[in-house]
């Protein structure tokens, strides 16, 4: 969020005082922002469990996410002269979307929707100002926070990426220990177990062959032999 350092203090000091005024109506703002979203985009309810069961009426779910969107924008107007800091926070939302991405579907033409329906309430809002009822002075914040926007969803973009690229690379190493297993000459279906008959001992112990997917051997206890009987028996074979 470097580029925030590019505003000038007259820019940053219209950007905090526009703050001012959205701030006297958060809840009914981030509301209209979302349910805009919503409306405009379809697709995105799979985004939100909750919207499976939505019913008619304010959902206080909405409105509860609604208020932590406006939490990262309120923290982004804070920190104005500090914009760095807001990397580990921007890095994180990326990787929740990328999460998303895979187990609801988010896809990130949906930033887009979400800057458009954002900067429609913020203008519908500002516009009832006395200070920026001017349309030069309304289109000019509108214009900051299209660039304040589109810089907090590069640097979400970048967490996003990371996050894609690390569960592929997961996948890929799963999928080629597979490979490896299941090309092995040595598997675990074909696996065959060495015998060691050891001298003087009722013990046969089968030692299970390396890459057989387990080294532990284990005892049979054989029956004992009599080797009397086993003589006898070959003396007569010899009659």
């Amino acid at each position: 969020m470097e580029a925030l350092d590019r505003f000038s203090p007259e820019e940053k000091d219209i950007i905090r005082r526009s703050w001012k005024v959205l701030d006297k109506n958060l809840n009914n703002t981030a509301y209209n922002i979302f349910e805009m979203i919503f409306n405009q985009s379809p697709d995105t309810k799979q985004l939100f469990p909750f919207m499976k069961f939505q019913q008619s009426g304010k959902s206080k779910e909405i409105e509860f996410h609604g208020l932590r969107f406006m939490q990262v924008l309120e923290s982004v107007v804070k920190t104005l002269d500090n914009p760095e800091s807001l990397n580990p926070l921007c890095d994180n939302l990326g990787r929740v979307h990328g999460r998303l991405s895979e187990s609801r579907g988010f896809r990130t033409h949906h930033w887009g929707v979400f800057i458009e329906c954002t900067l429609f309430h913020f203008r519908k809002v500002l516009s009832q100002d006395s200070y920026f009822h001017r349309m030069e002075t309304l289109d000019k914040v509108i214009i900051n926070w299209r660039t304040i926007l589109r810089l907090l969803i590069k640097q979400m973009k970048r967490g996003f990426n990371t996050d894609i690229k690390n569960r592929q690379a997961s996948r890929d190493l799963e999928d080629n220990n597979k490979a490896s297993t299941s090309s092995s000459p040595i598997s675990q279906e074909s696996c065959s177990l060495g015998t060691v008959l050891r001298k003087n001992s009722r013990q046969l112990t089968f030692l299970a062959v390396p890459g057989c997917g387990s080294m532990m051997s284990q005892s049979l206890t054989l029956p004992t032999i009599n080797n009397n009987n086993y003589r006898k028996g070959s003396d007569s074979r010899r009659e």
